[in-house]
């Protein structure tokens, strides 16, 4: 935070990309010069002090060092001890020691975003286009709000530097956190003015896709006001104590009910745009039979009323594993990241596909038996609802079900291959994993699942100890749950970093129905919306729609839809803070935690032999209060920011 206003030192750690293309060029620092007015000269340097406002956007697809909650408490676990995102979820850090300082990071990007801000209208190469440097400066205000809106989730209020700052000014260093309401006003107004100023999705050019739209902008907006508008920040009487030195409340303790009005009118101001829809996949496709849906009533009404006539399960598939599918309707904000496509696919392969390809970094993340537990059954009843009738969770399935599952897994109508047919075969399918909805099969991967090689065979996963892909005692990474992630695994991939490129979505249209069909539910219960939205999502994952119910009842249900539908994409951890649910300590029927804190199930991957199907104990993760906020660094506060008030418990 201590760099000169005459410097600009960022390393491009980003870059978005089209499927063969960066068009972000700035590959080197922007070195040190004596005159900031020199930048402005030439276009090619113009363009990479506008990557630079790039630079600090985290890599979410490195789910271990880079960006941790897409796969911790709740919805994952890690494949080593000294992981980074383990060693957070066990809730082993501290203000001294944050693990992760995006404290810093956000605010050098910031930083960056001012200077280009503050400087652009210098830009004087004949080069530039009439309106280029403008679009640039666009992108710069949309990111400085972007990275504002993430410090919200993760630190609560901050500092609105809105500006460069001279640190040889004392007077001038920003040592007041805003409050909460300031904040979000501020994230609010930047976000409208870009909507005005950025270009609509139609005129970002394929060469630059990733670049904002005037409609990703109004897309963040409805998450911030989501979030402004949830119990955590909304009349939170346990931060009734937490003020400044001068006794200013950074929360208001007051809950406001129209904050739900608001984030319900800013999603809904994204659906009416009418330029985004749900990706589906026509059912009967080429080399493509239709999987049967489960039985239920109104299993036989066309999308969009209900599921009958596409294929939920390659619908879901569609929109992660790449390919034809990589550009479609329902993404509003998709990036391609460093090392993306491998980051993304190397987490679905066992260790020992393709003869240990890409042995030392599979099984770096796993999903927990609660994160299992949470998708429905093919006739969109729960595990609970269904125990000991179409769902059984001890053993192994001795055969296929009618659905998914048919032994090979080579029939057309059956998407996923398992070994039941092969006769020496000692990997089965846990018969927790039978008669499950298409987003179970379409996520998460689990012993004796199939996968096509390069040499045109099957490889049938094998977790269990001391298996080729199971646990061993060594320094390689292993799927210690038992169930890999293959949300972004391509059925006909055939390398462990995947032969698509894999898009990554930081938002998109199913994410904006769930919010307005909770905001709905909060301001507006019994509004037909709600159903409308919340059944959409549920019709397009081949399950059966709701039926009018209570606030609280459909409440839960949206929770749920969230936490299946949006697993692993970085939604879970924010969800759960903002809903208080955090730090719950009860526990489920099956022992799972409500809250993101406690006793962490999966298989047994120390057994084996037949016990490895056993539910078992595979770790511990901790969630205190404190926790709903994470700590500013100490060594920021210490040397930066003075008397900056640190958050309640740390």
């Amino acid at each position: 935070m201590k760099n000169s206003i005459s410097k600009i030192l960022v390393v491009l750690l980003f870059l978005f990309s089209s499927v063969n293309c960066h068009y972000l060029e700035a590959d080197e620092y922007l070195n040190e010069v004596d005159n900031l007015n020199n930048i402005w000269t030439q276009r090619i340097d113009i363009r990479k002090a506008w990557a630079a406002c790039y630079g600090d956007i985290p890599n979410y697809t490195d789910m271990i060092n880079g960006w941790p909650f897409n796969t911790n408490y709740d919805e994952g676990h890690a494949g080593l001890d000294n992981y980074n995102d383990l060693i957070f979820a066990q809730g082993k850090f501290n203000a001294d020691n944050p693990i992760y300082n995006f404290w810093a990071s956000y605010y050098r990007a910031i930083r960056t975003c001012n200077l280009f801000l503050e400087n652009y209208h210098k830009a004087n190469d004949k080069l530039l286009v009439p309106g280029e440097v403008e679009g640039y400066a666009a992108d710069a205000r949309f990111l400085r709000a972007f990275f504002y809106s993430q410090m919200l989730e993760l630190y609560g209020p901050f500092p609105i530097v809105s500006k460069t700052i001279d640190y040889s000014k004392t007077e001038e260093l920003p040592t007041t956190r805003n409050t909460e309401e300031e904040c979000v006003n501020f994230i609010v107004s930047e976000l409208d003015s870009c909507i005005n100023l950025l270009p609509v999705k139609e005129a970002v050019l394929s060469s630059e896709s990733g670049r904002p739209s005037r409609e990703v902008a109004m897309a963040i907006k409805a998450r911030v006001l989501l979030w402004d508008a949830s119990p955590l920040v909304n009349g939170n009487p346990e931060y009734s104590n937490f003020k400044d030195a001068k006794g200013k409340a950074y929360f208001s303790p007051t809950a406001d009910p129209e904050k739900w009005k608001k984030a319900a009118d800013a999603a809904k101001a994204v659906i009416d745009l009418g330029k985004y829809e749900l990706y589906t996949v026509p059912a009967n496709g080429p080399n493509a039979l239709t999987v049967p849906l489960g039985d239920f009533p109104g299993n036989n009404v066309p999308w969009p009323n209900g599921p009958a006539g596409i294929d939920p399960y390659r619908s879901f598939k569609g929109l992660f594993t790449g390919g034809k599918a990589y550009w479609n309707k329902e993404a509003i904000w998709l990036v391609n990241l460093p090392s993306q496509t491998y980051n993304l696919s190397i987490l679905g392969f066992p260790r020992n596909y393709n003869n240990g390809e890409g042995a030392q970094f599979a099984g770096r993340v796993c999903a927990t038996q609660k994160m299992i537990d949470a998708f429905f059954m093919n006739n969109g009843a729960t595990i609970d609802e269904e125990n000991r009738k179409l769902y059984n969770d001890i053993g192994v399935a001795e055969g296929g079900d009618q659905y998914y599952i048919k032994g090979s897994g080579q029939d057309a109508s059956t998407p996923i291959i398992t070994g039941f047919n092969l006769a020496n075969s000692n990997a089965k399918v846990p018969a927790r994993c039978l008669n499950r909805e298409a987003r179970f099969y379409a996520t998460v991967g689990f012993i004796g699942r199939g996968y096509q090689q390069n040499n045109g065979t099957f490889y049938y996963a094998d977790y269990k100890a001391n298996a080729l892909d199971g646990f061993l005692q060594s320094d390689r990474p292993s799927v210690r749950s038992g169930y890999s992630i293959v949300k972004w695994v391509a059925d006909d991939d055939q390398k462990a970093g995947g032969s698509f490129d894999k898009p990554y979505h930081v938002i998109r249209l199913a994410e904006i129905y769930l919010s307005y069909a909770e905001a709905l539910n909060e301001y507006a219960p019994g509004d037909a919306d709600i159903l409308k939205y919340l059944n959409l999502v549920r019709f397009r994952a081949g399950l059966p729609g709701y039926t009018p119910a209570s606030k609280e009842i459909t409440r839960e249900r949206i929770k749920r839809e969230r936490y299946v539908e949006l697993a692993f994409e970085a939604r879970r951890y924010f969800d759960s803070r903002r809903w208080k649910d955090a730090s719950k300590t009860t526990r489920d029927n099956w022992g799972n935690s409500i809250g993101m804190g406690g006793l962490v199930y999966g298989c047994n991957y120390l057994a084996p032999d037949g016990s490895f199907y056993d539910r078992a104990v595979i770790d511990g993760y901790v969630f205190r209060p404190k926790n709903y906020f994470l700590p500013i660094p100490y060594q920021e506060v210490a040397n930066y920011w003075g008397t900056l008030t640190q958050n309640p418990g740390w």
